[in-house]
């Protein structure tokens, strides 16, 4: 990074490459605000970390639920949901049994340290959500509403079914 900066190279190598690098663009500015809310959150009394938190609002919200089921209401895959679930149950946030009907599944609940999080959790996200609403604004009037058209398009057409079908178009 020195030589780059002795060089006098200031523009940034991956605005640089465009459009196609827009996963690597969305990426620096997720760690970007996970690492503020991580630096920010024990200030206000939250110590889970950033990125599980909406597990534990998802089981505040519809009480226990299985692995499976936790994924699909989040909508990530189920090896991350299980890292989530690993970290939150080390902080004693819950708990987790096998499922008596169905020994394969697994059933994650909130404990009384969980619940108090949740509190907590839920005054800090008031915060975190007027905060990132000013920051989309200052990027882009309505960008809150354009990102979630678009992560609804990817669900209709898939990025790699849209990029097939690019790829395929004839060019004149």
């Amino acid at each position: 990074m020195r030589a780059i900066e002795e060089e006098g190279i200031d523009e940034d190598f991956i605005h640089r490459q465009g459009p196609a690098y827009l996963a690597h663009l969305l990426r620096r500015i997720s760690d970007e605000l996970v690492r503020g809310a991580d630096a920010w959150s024990p200030e206000v009394g939250v110590t889970a970390p950033p990125r599980t938190t909406s597990t534990l609002l998802a089981l505040d919200e519809h009480g226990p639920l299985g692995v499976t089921e936790i994924s699909r209401l989040l909508r990530q895959s189920h090896p991350l949901v299980i890292n989530w679930i690993k970290q939150l149950q080390v902080q004693g946030f819950i708990k987790t049994r096998v499922d008596k009907s169905d020994r394969r599944r697994t059933v994650v609940a909130l404990t009384a340290k969980g619940v108090s999080e949740i509190r907590h959790l839920r005054k800090a996200l008031v915060c975190m959500g007027e905060t990132s609403q000013a920051l989309m604004d200052e990027a882009a009037s309505g960008l809150f509403g354009a990102l979630w058209r678009m992560e609804q398009a990817c669900r209709r057409e898939s990025f790699a079914d849209r990029l097939r079908n690019f790829s395929q178009a004839p060019t004149d």
